[in-house]
């Protein structure tokens, strides 16, 4: 799962869809006119979905998620080559984006993988480390900043759903950027 490690984290450098009961919530009330008398009564009285995710321009699945926190870092376009992600393929990542202030050593960045519902990665890395992966260092200067990295995928990624978000912030705790993919391996059949 290093893998997805990496492309949360190549993301947040340059620079969802989640299961949802409310997505469901339609369908429940539907069914559930069938066999009641009130047609006005709701089955499951949930508020509204609240989408606070925005597509990022560009050819990914990623989406730019609390939007409306304000954030640092600003995408202007991410590109993912082949998208979707390929198991035993190699990922070709491009972003551009501004960063709107330095980001110093100490920053970091809280990384969740999931396969389904089963969490596979909850955990917090130094985005300074990261980085170098990318052939930047920190400090991160203001500024437009552009990189382009080739990923190997393993081949033994096993098919199905992947949800993946990454949340970084300075060392001070500011936010950085809220990123987010689902990505889907299919069945490789022979």
């Amino acid at each position: 799962m290093v893998s997805f490690k990496h492309l949360a984290l190549l993301t947040l450098v340059g620079s969802a869809n989640c299961l949802s009961v409310h997505a469901t919530t339609g369908y429940f009330n539907q069914a559930a006119q069938l066999f009641k008398s009130n047609p006005d009564q709701s089955v499951l009285n949930l508020p509204p979905p609240h989408h606070d995710t925005e597509p990022i321009p560009g050819d990914s699945p990623l989406e730019k998620c609390d939007i409306t926190e304000v954030q640092l870092l600003t995408l202007e376009e991410i590109n993912l080559l082949p998208n979707p992600p390929k198991a035993g393929a190699n990922l070709t990542f491009t972003a551009t984006g501004f960063v709107g202030k330095t980001i110093e050593p100490g920053a970091y960045v809280d990384v969740d993988v999931r396969y389904g519902f089963i969490k596979l990665i909850h955990q917090t890395f130094d985005l300074c480390d990261e980085v170098e992966k990318v052939d930047l260092q920190c400090p991160i200067n203001k500024g437009n900043q552009v990189i382009s990295k080739i990923v190997a995928i393993p081949e033994e990624v096993p098919p199905g759903r992947y949800f993946v978000t990454a949340r970084a912030y300075t060392k001070d705790d500011e936010y950085i950027t809220c990123l987010s993919a689902v990505i889907d391996f299919p069945v490789v059949r022979n």
